[in-house]
């Protein structure tokens, strides 16, 4: 089954590393959203969406009931409306997740009007193809984080998607050389899905094929080169001070700056070479269409 929110950040959140707070106003209008965007029965016109999701979080938790706090700011047991309204705020971004986990029809829409509802509440929180993200800055998310997973999954390039996706996660969760290792690597997925092949090569093997596939011209060379070894020299062992650089055997702590740096970069890099590759595509298409023309 699919972890939500609380388990994937749960030690950013037992240290409380997040953000986690949301006005009564603000969890109104995200139940008033995920109702209109939800499945209903055919007779009873109960919200099933909200039922399904509701057995997923038991089974998640392993409660007989989702809890929540009443008036007298006492934990009792709650539906999944309640929590929402008045649960912990960990468990009403559980519930969000819970609610895309179900995947009704209207789930992009909706996801549209609860970021528009985050933005204009101020609320950090920003939701990516059904997971829950922090936004540290509203013009990286906006330039480079939201345009790189949205064009990741409507490319297909799914692999990548869930590699940047992780890189996000580990970011904001605190977990630095995991983000940025998982960066690099949503990068090789996205060459090997504008390159269509999906055998290991390394990351200098699908640079030269994506020269001589035409789809990055050949002055971008040096420059990937470079981001690669901006983003593997900060975590491997031998870039680190340990018995070769005689500063003892600690490993230094990769400043997180560096991290999202390097999430932010892979980002940009995605969209370039899948922007570059969609735009082949259509040259071709473009081509092979007047090649047809009989006059």
């Amino acid at each position: 089954m699919k972890t939500f929110f609380t388990r994937t950040h749960r030690e950013a959140i037992d240290k409380k590393k997040l953000p986690l707070s949301f006005p009564y106003k603000l969890r109104f209008s995200i139940v008033r959203i995920l109702k209109e965007y939800s499945d209903y029965s055919e007779y009873e016109q109960e919200n099933t969406t909200f039922m399904f999701a509701e057995e997923t979080l038991k089974t998640f938790y392993g409660q007989p009931h989702l809890m929540t706090y009443n008036a007298d700011n006492k934990r009792v047991p709650g539906n999944f409306e309640e929590v929402i309204l008045n649960g912990f705020p960990g468990h009403v971004l559980d519930c969000i997740e819970a609610w895309f986990d179900r995947n009704p029809g209207g789930a992009r829409d909706c996801e549209e009007e609860l970021n528009e509802l985050f933005m204009i509440n101020d609320s950090p929180w920003r939701i990516v193809n059904g997971t829950i993200l922090l936004v540290d800055s509203e013009f990286l998310h906006t330039a480079v984080r939201a345009k790189s997973l949205k064009l990741l999954k409507d490319s297909g390039s799914m692999g990548a998607l869930e590699e940047y996706q992780a890189a996000i996660k580990d970011l904001q969760s605190g977990e630095i050389k995991d983000a940025i290792i998982k960066s690099h690597k949503s990068v090789e997925s996205v060459m090997k899905t504008a390159l269509g092949v999906k055998e290991h090569l390394t990351f200098g093997a699908l640079l030269t094929r994506l020269i001589r596939s035409g789809i990055i011209p050949e002055y971008y060379d040096e420059f990937l080169k470079h981001f690669e070894k901006l983003m593997l020299g900060s975590v491997k062992e031998r870039n680190l001070p340990g018995r070769g650089h005689g500063q003892g055997t600690e490993a230094t702590v990769i400043p997180r700056s560096l991290a999202e740096f390097a999430v932010n970069l892979a980002g940009t890099v995605n969209l370039f070479i899948l922007q570059q590759w969609i735009d082949t595509k259509k040259e071709k298409d473009k081509k092979a269409v007047e090649d047809d023309i009989p006059f």
